[in-house]
């Protein structure tokens, strides 16, 4: 149940820029195979999280998985639905997510328009997310629709088949609930979304997966 509750808070972001890489991280969690960090924001009482590790698949079986909005509910953690509101491109969408939170938190909704983006010289894939909470008008008063959210995503082949992800997201999600709390089990929320994520690709079904906008790594 406080697993839950602190995805809903991950939801909710009001900082709009990330600190560079090198400042104040702590590691909060290894296991498996998964790192993750974290560290404090300067004008803030939450903290940022970021979760590192190396995927047994291709840019392109990643991604697959990633724009597959009907098995988003699958891997990302705790998320109740997931469907794609808007369809710009493959690399260019919007989704809805709804998470129904345990009594006394309110059900949670948020809207992220999703762009990915490959460097043609390193092949690294980032995709950048960003909340839209007006993108559409929220006709459920009973339902909380977050209001800002910023998370990306860097994919880093290592070879053909090997890739390394850092996930990072920021939260601030107001209400009742202490910051210490939240920060002391939040992390959490990132490490077991990068094991959804790798559980779901070792099922083979993404392996084939080709895509006109991302080019797979190949060694020289």
């Amino acid at each position: 149940m406080m697993n839950k509750i602190i995805t809903l808070l991950l939801l909710a972001c009001s900082v709009s820029v990330f600190a560079s890489d090198t400042d104040g991280w702590s590691l909060a969690r290894d296991k498996k195979g998964i790192e993750v960090y974290n560290r404090k924001i300067e004008g803030s009482h939450f903290k940022e999280f970021r979760a590192e590790g190396d995927i047994n698949a291709s840019l392109t079986s990643i991604i697959a998985l990633f724009i597959d909005t009907s098995v988003g509910t699958q891997w990302v953690e705790n998320i109740d639905d997931m469907e794609e509101i808007e369809h710009f491109s493959a690399a260019h969408t919007i989704t809805k997510t709804y998470t129904k939170a345990p009594w006394p938190v309110a059900d949670r909704e948020a809207i992220v328009e999703n762009v990915i983006t490959q460097d043609p010289e390193t092949m690294v894939v980032t995709i950048d997310q960003h909340g839209r909470p007006d993108y559409l008008p929220n006709n459920n008063k009973k339902i909380v629709r977050v209001a800002e959210l910023e998370a990306s995503w860097i994919l880093t082949p290592i070879d053909e088949n090997t890739t390394h992800i850092s996930y990072r997201v920021l939260s601030d999600p107001g209400g009742d609930i202490p910051y210490w709390l939240i920060n002391m089990v939040a992390v959490s929320q990132p490490y077991n979304t990068l094991r959804g994520l790798s559980k779901m690709l070792d099922s083979g079904e993404y392996t084939d997966r080709r895509l006109d906008f991302i080019e797979n790594y190949t060694s020289l």
